[in-house]
């Protein structure tokens, strides 16, 4: 009966960890970041950060790069992870799916997902609106200078707007190739934890076995933690009434004692 429930409830599962997507076709001018939390097995969190690190890899530094990688083993023995990528823009959606199917194929589960998006139309459209006007009214001045007859003053004084105007349009230039690196690139962050056990379905009897299993985690860990904090202690004592059970050091106390009383008297 257990195996069928089991049975039953796998394939929901799969499914629940299909979060929707954001096609970056359908939403042009905006960069996106994209975040997904996994649960997974300890002993399948290093092998599915590696397999998520290589599929990148094999991409090419060009539409593909590792920003970032953690990896670390807490205290209860779970381990976490995390990776930083920096994807082609029209290839971030697959790779996110693909991403997901192989945490669910290794025993996963999607815990969480986010995908925020900055318009940066705007932005773009300014930059290259200054750009242009900056490029109009330096031909403007440089028409100016080729007159004849202009003063001294005033030709310094265009050739100083001039100088700044390019300076200007040189900005605007820098921020336009800024912003289309954002579009053109797509941060994802993969957050890796581990547990002990991981029941992927609704199935109450595995959830239950799941839940005893971390308590019964949690209680060892405890009782090793109290025995480490009070064994020093205890061995003293020990130590202490072995010491004092020995003959010669009652012999000891008792000749200390008489001493004391001898010196009253």
């Amino acid at each position: 009966m257990l195996l069928a429930l089991a049975a039953c409830s796998e394939k929901p599962a799969e499914t629940a960890n299909q979060a929707p997507e954001i096609s970056p076709s359908s939403a042009p001018g905006f960069a996106f970041t994209y975040f997904y939390d996994f649960l997974l097995p300890n002993s399948a969190v290093a092998a599915v950060q590696e397999q998520h690190a290589s599929a990148c890899e094999k991409l090419g530094p060009a539409r593909c790069r590792i920003k970032g990688l953690n990896f670390r083993v807490g205290r209860g023995q779970d381990s976490s992870a995390s990776l930083d990528l920096l994807l082609d823009r029209d290839l971030a959606r697959s790779f996110g799916k693909d991403g997901v199917a192989a945490v669910v194929q290794a025993g996963g589960q999607l815990s969480s997902q986010t995908i925020t998006g900055e318009d940066l139309a705007p932005r773009l459209a300014q930059a290259a609106r200054n750009a242009a006007e900056a490029e109009a009214r330096i031909k403007e001045i440089e028409e100016r200078l080729k007159q004849p007859g202009l003063g001294d003053r005033e030709r310094t004084q265009l050739q100083e707007e001039a100088s700044s105007l390019r300076r200007d349009k040189s900005g605007s230039k820098a921020d336009q190739s800024d912003v289309q690196a954002q579009l053109a690139s797509t941060p994802m962050h993969f957050t890796y934890q581990g547990i002990a056990a991981l029941a992927i379905s609704d199935n109450p009897f595995a959830g239950a076995l799941e839940a005893m299993i971390s308590s019964g985690r949690v209680m060892i860990w405890t009782v090793l933690m109290g025995l480490g904090t009070a064994l020093p202690w205890i061995l003293l004592l020990i130590a202490c009434l072995l010491i004092w059970r020995l003959p010669a050091t009652r012999r000891l106390v008792s000749l200390i004692a008489g001493n004391r009383a001898t010196a009253n008297d």
